[in-house]
């Protein structure tokens, strides 16, 4: 029998730990003296809920479903609020949660792990360049994935912000970006932001400046980033992804499917987000066609990588139809149906024990010991398929907002016409209902939220 080595074992999910375990007496010698199966519990690897941002700029909300009785797991105290944080007056009522990345989540000035309570301050934000007025850091992206390491990183990534005088393609090679790691030893007691190089791959750019300041409807505020296989990608201007190869420092520009700058009928901001086996983008045309693509890349574009630990990569296209089409990756795209009929014609509605429950600041000042009481679970979508209490009734609406995907199944959320939040099964093409969610304000954000438990990550302070 063959001894796997530490680095691929403590990649497996639990259940495949466990049976590993059982395999060689080698194999469960490895599995118990490095506490694998202790270190996998603490793993993000399950759904816990829904970040939704209100507004621009103020604190989250999270919808999520209350726990069922007799669970007996530990709570999550730094969900509902962020008064643990070190901040003054004015940053506490301006919080924004940024991003969010495999159970951290980026506000404006920390980067916060809500299930431990811990959290960092980041450092001064580095100051512009005389004369680059027309580039501005316009989005924050977080880079973390503990089953590979403890360490976390952020990106700001710049943007074309008026036209500019200077012509030429967008972005320059080499692009130079500011970068945060908890790698980098501190000067003192501060931390610091370090510059880093990456070369582009290939010939795609986002355009020329001027193509690029002329393009609309995308704002940084907007948009989403996914960490995925030691890669990160961007949704930035003109219609186009940024793919950064943390390790060998360089970037590829993506075209995205669709055309989400000049249809317009996608009146919907598009959602760019990581789910079952990959990267995945959504895109709402009209008021109920929905449209779900995947990025299949090739194993000569990948980075050297493990697969996730919450189940690998499925690479099977599955007879599924195909546009844009470039050496190293293709848009795959999934499904494509109008969800009208299926809205139209009525879903059960969620309106008993089971629903999910909208929190902030405010409902937790009314329910402060319920909400205390609540402790953390998965959600099972198989839950909820006969323990709603509601009845089957005509309803007629249309999509409203994305809200995300589920990181480990083929499920999109969905905001149906300002009220209900729905679970959209792609596969099945199945629609179930949540529970309700009315907000006075344009819903700006949202973020499927993946609790990490793993205490005392670098740099991070109770």
């Amino acid at each position: 029998m063959h001894l796997l080595p530490d680095d691929v074992l403590r990649h497996l999910p639990r259940r495949s730990l466990a049976a590993s375990r059982c395999v060689c007496q080698s194999w469960r010698v490895i599995i118990d003296d490095r506490s694998l199966l202790a270190t996998a519990a603490l793993l993000p690897c399950t759904l816990r809920g829904i970040f939704v941002q209100i507004g621009v700029p103020t604190l989250s909300g999270f919808f999520a479903r209350p726990s069922p009785a007799g669970t007996r797991r530990p709570p999550i105290p730094g969900v509902l609020d962020l008064d643990y944080l070190d901040t003054n007056q004015i940053e506490k009522s301006l919080l924004t949660i940024v991003d969010h990345c495999n159970g951290l989540i980026l506000l404006d000035h920390h980067v916060v792990n809500p299930a431990t309570r811990q959290w960092t301050r980041l450092p001064p934000y580095p100051p512009e360049s005389p004369g680059s007025d027309i580039i501005l850091d316009g989005y924050h992206a977080l880079v973390f994935d503990p089953a590979m390491s403890p360490h976390y990183q952020v990106f700001l990534m710049p943007y074309v912000l008026r036209r500019a005088t200077v012509s030429g393609q967008w972005p320059p090679s080499p692009l130079l970006l500011h970068v945060f790691s908890s790698r980098t030893e501190p000067e003192g007691s501060t931390w610091r932001w370090e510059e880093r190089s990456f070369v582009r791959e290939g010939n795609a750019t986002m355009g020329t400046i001027d193509e690029v300041c002329s393009s609309s409807g995308w704002e940084p505020f907007d948009t989403y980033s996914v960490y995925f296989r030691g890669s990160l990608y961007v949704h930035c201007q003109n219609n186009c992804v940024i793919r950064i190869t943390i390790a060998n420092h360089r970037y590829r520009i993506i075209k995205l499917p669709g055309d989400f700058v000049g249809n317009q009928n996608i009146t919907v901001d598009p959602y760019l987000g990581k789910s079952q086996e990959g990267v995945y983008y959504a895109l709402v045309i009209g008021l109920c066609r929905l449209q779900i693509w995947f990025l299949k890349e090739y194993q000569s574009s990948y980075s050297s990588y493990s697969n996730s630990y919450c189940g690998g990569i499925n690479g099977d296209g599955g007879g599924m139809e195909t546009t844009t089409m470039d050496h190293e990756h293709e848009w795959v795209l999934k499904h494509d149906a109008d969800l009208g009929p299926v809205l139209a014609a009525g879903y059960t509605l969620n309106d008993g024990g089971q629903q999910w429950i909208w929190h902030n600041i405010d409902t937790k000042k009314k329910n402060k010991e319920s909400l205390v009481k609540e402790e953390e679970f998965e959600w099972n979508d198989s839950d909820d398929e006969n323990g709603s209490a509601g009845e089957d009734r005509q309803y007629k609406g249309y999509i409203s907002q994305v809200f995300g995907f589920h990181p480990f199944k083929e499920i999109v959320f969905l905001y149906d016409t300002d009220t209900r939040v729905v679970a959209y099964h792609y596969n099945r093409s199945k629609v179930q209902d949540l529970g309700v969610l009315q907000v006075r304000e344009r819903v700006s954000r949202s973020f499927s939220y993946t609790p990490c438990w793993m205490p005392d990550l670098p740099g991070m302070h109770n």
